[in-house]
């Protein structure tokens, strides 16, 4: 992600009179003054100035205003997206650690360190989500760097606390979380309602402890399980697993018992964290379906917006080299968080072609299809690891759901996988 450019001509003189429309179809007659910080300044034929965000124009109007003040803003060019996004501008300093690298480890008090990473893509006046990691052999800063392209497509902050491990009881890991959380949002911009809990095995289980005994919104819990007597109220919960991880069974119980809030993703592999993409792709979930449940926040209008901008630049790149995975997310953004006005018609073009690919189309189905196999097939052996573990059973319904999706890419892989048996890492 880039900053924002402010006008590199700043003689350059204001532009004749005429008919400007924006996204909406409302229109006003003036002369643009000029384009700086997001935001083009008029002057109306009526007499009077008018300052409006720049992604509030046609895009036919930002390109004219492109060529006439020369910058890559007007014409919605930023690097940063291709939809319609809220012109906030970029947080570049000011706060307490540096912006875009990762930083630690930092004194929370308490005994409590972590390492931390604040996006280039954070908003001036806006509150970030947190995304806090446990380790179940405690953080390091590159528990943090993995989550880094999650931080800058959603605008998070991601920290890696040190002393969470295994071994310590889980009130005192949790401690160490609440130092940490509670230090975060004291020093830098984080939304208190706002925090997730990730990590792996034993971080896996503090997520879904953490998520229960510390104000939160939800987890992105790897390979892990709900710690017995873990009562969770509320939240959004991305979980990941391993194909053939021993935990296979406890994060499928876990994930159907959080119903329509909680979806099992399975990467091919036994008992190891997920795939930074993966990541990506649970923080890019858990914020869309935070942003859709509370659509209705008059104070989220400007953060809908820039995510939605983000995600459709973000599809159009994957577009190119992984259409399976860009189509998932133009479904994604239709179906499950509901994108409307001018960025629904901008997502609709990207998304035409990628449904004519059927390989694109049987990806999407395919990620559910793992999901509902799940809940069928894998929450009926208790609630503990299940070591060197498979069934018949297991084993004919994985092979017929890898013969339904023969050839879709990465789901005929994960399908063959899910009935052999259970190992370690």
């Amino acid at each position: 992600m880039v900053v924002m450019l402010v006008s590199t001509l700043h003689g350059a003189a204001p532009t004749e009179s005429r008919e400007w429309v924006s996204v909406t179809g409302s229109k006003v007659t003036g002369s643009a003054l000029s384009v700086a910080a997001g935001q083009v300044r008029f002057k109306l034929d009526a007499g009077r100035e008018l300052t409006v965000p720049l992604s509030k124009l046609s895009e036919g109007d930002r390109r004219l205003l492109a060529d006439h003040f020369g910058t890559k803003e007007a014409s919605g060019d930023t690097g940063t997206a291709d939809g319609t996004n809220s012109g906030a501008e970029l947080v570049t300093s000011g706060l307490s650690q540096k912006i875009g690298e990762v930083v630690g480890p930092i004194d929370a008090g308490g005994g409590s360190h972590y390492h931390v990473y604040i996006p280039k893509s954070l908003r001036k006046g806006r509150l970030a989500p947190l995304l806090h990691y446990n380790g179940s052999g405690g953080g390091n800063a590159g528990s943090v760097k993995k989550h880094i392209e999650g931080a800058e497509l959603n605008g998070w902050i991601v920290a890696a606390n040190v002393e969470s491990k295994n071994g310590n009881e889980p009130e005192k890991n949790s401690e160490h979380a609440a130092n940490c959380v509670k230090h975060l949002i004291a020093n830098l911009p984080v939304d208190p309602k706002r925090v997730y809990f990730t990590g792996g095995s034993g971080g896996g289980a503090m997520s879904f402890y953490n998520a229960a005994h510390i104000p939160s919104a939800g987890a992105m819990p790897h390979i892990g399980y709900i710690p017995s007597g873990t009562n969770l109220k509320d939240g959004h919960f991305f979980v990941i697993n391993g194909t053939t991880d021993y935990n296979r069974y406890t994060s499928a119980v876990a994930a159907k018992s959080l119903g329509r809030d909680a979806i099992h993703r399975l990467f091919v592999g036994a008992h190891q964290e997920g795939p930074s993409w993966l990541c990506t792709e649970g923080m890019a979930w858990l914020n869309g379906r935070y942003l859709a449940k509370n659509k209705r926040q008059a104070d989220l209008t400007a953060e809908r917006s820039d995510y939605e901008a983000a995600m459709i630049f973000w599809i159009k790149k994957l577009a190119t080299s992984e259409p399976h995975r860009a189509y998932y997310w133009c479904v994604f953004l239709e179906e499950d968080y509901g994108i409307g006005g001018a960025n629904a018609a901008v997502l609709e073009a990207v998304a035409a072609p990628l449904a004519a690919n059927p390989g694109c189309v049987n990806y999407v189905m395919g990620i559910r299809e793992i999901s509902d196999f799940s809940a069928r097939n894998y929450t009926g052996f208790g609630v503990g690891s299940a070591f060197k573990h498979t069934t018949p059973k297991l084993e004919s319904a994985a092979a017929n759901l890898a013969e339904k999706f023969a050839g879709v890419p990465m789901i005929e892989e994960i399908a063959k996988a899910l009935g052999q048996p259970t190992c370690g890492g």
